[in-house]
């Protein structure tokens, strides 16, 4: 045990040290601002992200709709696109980059010419619904393959006594493992469309496959695949001495490859963070692989006692452990509680606990009321407890389902990295180009840019930015903007209550004598 240790102390060092630091990336900002207006073509456009990225598609869309392929470079978080010559009027960039943790990012940055014209809607930039129902059900399957599949033999490997399984357990941990095997070769092609955007009819192509292989997340995928061989190997040669370690190194490979990517082993700190995940893979595939084993185990009891024995022994060690490392996630990847009901990642995750909880109930009349009526009435009490069994199965299977939605939905920690919001407001007198920027759970930061109709900065004397939502019985917020230079204004820490659409106006003191107001409605997000 003392060597098995040491291998695995070796192995996490070597994942932490090679590993870059793998997050999900945000767009934080573009130049030029989305939605702005400037006065000459910019030989540069630049998209700035929180994490270094990899351009996959760069499309630009001119005035008169004709699209064409742009050619983009990317240094360390910025990805520059050096465009053709730019005609006046309105131009989209519709771009597509993949992030460090495998995640495919699209949107599009709109930016006029001298004046704004009619554009044409510019291309998908996301996956269609059956590229990503696909993506769901490979997963799903890979999870359980890894969780049911490779835990279930594992428990035969390490735990039970020799050969414990009937052969149509096994042939169902076999054909689990082989479904994950499968899934776990299709997602890098899947990978690889959803990075591109094309349909599935697109997976054939060297292209996809090129493009998922590139990610760090095929990282994960070959490691799973060696997981599951280990586990079949495991399975098929549980009576023989190198049953335990096969299996030990069907587990480590289970654990290494869910932390080779993804939001959770990616979040800061980049140590404990893939520390925690892989801790929190092992627990998880203990408990869940040891459902179908135990319930062979305890309709033949007989021969049996020293491994229920030794699970009933570990079994709270494992649930203590997956509740520190669950807790120590939660912690990183959240930036405030209300983001368990905000977000899109904090409703798979409330999901997840609750059914969590239901596990965990269930667990507990199993141990101590079911088992032990089972043991003292025999098979007159089977049928309950085969019930119970049945239940747990179906609760495990369903968290796998509900986390295999995370691949959709970034963290809230992301999401506070958001892109800035732009708003342009004009009158004939002047405009002024706004942009909110969302600061990680303390509200937003505000910067104003005045000009004169042909674009020309002008100084004033004050600024004054107000915020009403008449809808929702918001009053007006009025605050007053601090001054950076003679045309720029700067307020920070501006509270937005809620998500809507906010009337918003500018009162500029151009002098002692003459104020101009801009005003429009607007959609915000909140900024609390």
């Amino acid at each position: 045990m003392r060597r098995l240790a040491l291998l695995l102390a070796v192995i996490l060092a070597c994942v932490v040290q090679s590993a870059v630091a793998w997050a999900h990336a945000s767009l934080v900002r573009t130049d030029p601002a989305d939605g702005a207006t400037v006065a000459g073509p910019p030989v540069t456009l630049s998209l700035i992200f929180n994490e270094p990225v990899s351009p996959l598609i760069m499309r630009l869309i001119g005035p008169n709709g004709e699209t064409t392929t742009a050619e983009a470079t990317a240094e360390n978080v910025t990805v520059s696109v050096r465009p053709r010559e730019l005609a006046r009027g309105t131009h989209v960039l519709s771009w597509r980059v993949v992030s460090a943790d495998g995640h495919p990012l699209g949107g599009a940055l709109t930016f006029s010419v001298g004046a704004p014209s009619p554009i044409t809607a510019s291309p998908q930039t996301q996956s269609d619904g059956a590229v990503q129902t696909a993506i769901w059900l490979a997963r799903l399957l890979l999870y359980v393959g890894l969780f049911i599949g490779i835990g279930g033999a594992v428990f035969a490997a390490l735990i039970a006594d020799a050969r414990p399984l009937p052969g149509r357990i096994e042939t169902w941990l076999g054909g689990m493992m082989v479904c994950g095997l499968v899934a776990s070769v299709l997602s890098v092609g899947l990978q690889g469309l959803d990075a591109l955007a094309l349909p599935l009819s697109d997976l054939p192509r060297s292209q996809v496959w090129a493009t998922g292989l590139s990610t760090s997340y095929a990282l994960t995928a070959l490691t799973a695949a060696a997981a599951f061989i280990f586990g079949l190997a495991s399975l098929r040669w549980s009576q023989g001495f190198v049953a335990k370690p096969i299996g030990f190194a069907a587990a480590l490979a289970l654990a290494l490859a869910l932390a080779m990517s993804g939001h959770a082993s990616t979040a800061e700190p980049q140590v404990l963070s893939r520390f925690s995940v892989f801790f929190h893979v092992l627990c998880v595939a203990f408990w869940i692989g040891a459902f179908l084993p135990l319930l062979a185990i305890l309709y033949r009891p007989q021969g049996n006692e020293a491994a229920l024995a030794r699970f009933s022994r570990l079994i709270p060690f494992a649930l203590v452990a997956l509740a520190a490392s669950g807790i120590f996630l939660i912690y990183v990847q959240f930036d405030r509680f209300d983001a368990f009901w905000t977000t899109d990642y904090g409703l798979v995750l409330s999901a997840k606990v609750s059914a969590v909880v239901a596990l965990l109930a269930l667990g507990a009349v199993n141990r101590y009321i079911l088992v032990p009526r089972f043991e003292a009435r025999g098979e007159a009490a089977a049928k309950p407890l085969g019930t119970s069994f049945a239940a747990e199965f179906a609760i495990a299977i369903a968290i796998l389902g509900t986390v295999a939605l995370w691949r959709f939905t970034p963290p809230p920690r992301a999401l506070a990295v958001a892109e800035p919001i732009p708003i342009h407001l004009h009158s004939a007198k002047a405009m002024a180009q706004i942009e909110i920027e969302p600061v990680r759970a303390r509200g937003a930061n505000v910067l104003f840019q005045v000009s004169n109709g042909e674009l020309e900065p002008i100084p004033v004397k004050g600024l004054s930015f107000i915020l009403s939502n008449p809808a929702a019985g918001i009053e007006p917020m009025r605050r007053e903007a601090v001054s950076e230079g003679e045309v720029t204004w700067r307020i920070d820490d501006l509270r937005i209550p809620l998500a809507g659409r906010w009337h918003v106006q500018v009162e500029i003191l151009i002098n002692d004598f003459e104020k101009v107001t801009l005003e429009d409605d607007v959609q915000l997000p909140r900024a609390p």
